[in-house]
Order: structure tokens, then sequence, then C-alpha cells
């Protein structure tokens, strides 16, 4: 997938000012891009289980940035832009649960 294919499905999905963004379009589409771009192993149709040796977040993301500098510049852009767009959305969206969770706990 080149750079232009991949900012054409973002503004088709989202919208140019992505504008049409929740958790769980956000989500999916992660999800849809990623397995394009690096398909999960399967065996016959079902998923295969990878061993994977990280014993933490640190070493995942280590792996993840890591692999992130041996793909071509556009695979990389979108796999970084991808990790970014998920992690700022997460941030917006558990932003606006404590928000609505505040009104509900509040005893005034």
């Amino acid at each position: 997938m080149t750079w232009s294919e991949f900012r054409r499905r973002v503004i088709r999905t989202f919208g140019p000012g992505l504008e049409r963004t929740n958790y769980g379009s956000v989500h999916s589409f992660c999800a849809e891009v990623r397995e394009e771009l690096a398909p999960t192993p399967r065996i016959d149709g079902a998923f295969l289980i990878v061993d994977e040796p990280a014993a933490g977040y640190d070493e995942v993301m280590r792996s993840f940035f890591e692999s992130a500098l041996e793909q071509d510049p556009e695979g990389a852009a979108i796999c970084l832009w991808l990790h970014a767009f998920e992690t700022w959305y997460s941030e917006v969206d558990q932003g606006a649960d404590e928000e609505r969770f505040r009104g509900l706990m509040n005893d005034d």
C-alpha cells in the first residue's frame, strides 16, 4: 500500500478532518490495515499461536519500532501513523469516559 492509497483510505473512512472518528471505527480501521500489511499467520484459516518472547510492553514496543526501521519508508510511515492514531484516540476516548463518569459520581 502506498502512502497516497493509505491517505485516500483514511479520508474516505474518517473524513478530510478525521471528523467521523469513534473508538470502534479507529480500532477496526487500524486492525484492518495492519492485517493487510502484515497478515496474521494462519494454518488452514485458523489463527496460529505465536510464541512471543517479549516479557512486557516495553519489549513489545521496542520490537515494533525495530521492525519499523526494517520496512520501506511508506510501510514504516503507515505503521507509525496507525500506532500514533490509535494511541491518541484511545487517550481521547478514555478522557471522554472519565468526564462522563465524573458527572455520575459527583455527589453535589
